[in-house]
């Protein structure tokens, strides 16, 4: 007679305080990574935004102002004499939403440098406009032109918007035209939403500005975070 022998399974697999501890494990590894990976993103964003307001820079940059540069007066005091100077002030404001310029100059600043798109009879009546030392809004939306703000800027919906999540939320480059005509430049930044509208966040206007190559530039708080449509 064939005696069978009885076969034993000693794999007892784990216990549930194995389990625990190997499940915290994973969780504390993924929690790790998943950190990292979103510090990655929003520099990658925050390198979208650098390069966008470096194209935004350049073309405020290459534009001719007129004499009758339509901007706002503004005093603006020297952090470091205390002494006022009077400027006559633009910008062009981006969020996460909108793409906003102060006046004329600059909205055709942006549009001749192919950084928002309107059609040709738009942008002819702007630079007539900008001579004439008037304003022209169209009646209607116009390519990427959506209408105008409740202050009289020219609102813009293009793919130029605010990439970074963490760093800030909305920025500005800033365009000073002085008593000679000679152009400066300024820019802001803010990482907080704030109701009714925004401070400057000094912090982050001085790192932005530090990258945008604009280190010890002119800076005024930011505009409104976001626009009456």
């Amino acid at each position: 007679m064939i005696k069978r022998l009885k076969k034993y399974d000693n794999n007892e697999g784990f216990t549930l305080v194995e389990l625990i501890i190997v499940i915290a494990i994973m969780a504390i590894l993924a929690s790790a990574i998943g950190v990292s990976v979103i510090r990655y993103i929003d520099k990658a964003r925050q390198s979208m935004d650098i390069n966008n307001a470096k194209l935004i820079k350049d073309a405020v940059t290459a534009h001719a102002y007129p004499s009758n540069y339509q901007g706002e007066t503004v005093n603006y005091k020297d952090p470091e004499t205390g002494q006022y100077e009077t400027y006559t002030r633009g910008w062009v404001y981006v969020d996460q939403y909108e793409i906003r310029c102060s006046d004329v100059s600059t909205a055709l600043a942006m549009i001749d440098a192919g950084l928002v798109h309107v059609s040709d009879d738009f942008a002819v009546k702007l630079a007539e406009a900008e001579e004439d030392g008037t304003t022209y809004f169209p009646s209607a939306p116009d390519g990427d032109y959506v209408g105008k703000t409740k202050n009289n800027e020219y609102l813009f919906d293009n793919k130029i918007k605010v990439h970074a999540r963490t760093a800030w939320n909305t920025y500005q480059l800033d365009v000073y035209i002085d008593d000679i005509g000679e152009l400066h430049l300024g820019a802001s930044a803010s990482n907080t939403i704030r109701k009714g509208g925004h401070e400057k966040d000094k912090k982050t206007a001085q790192m932005f500005a530090e990258r945008l190559g604009l280190d010890g530039s002119k800076a005024t708080p930011i505009g409104p975070q976001n626009s009456a449509r």
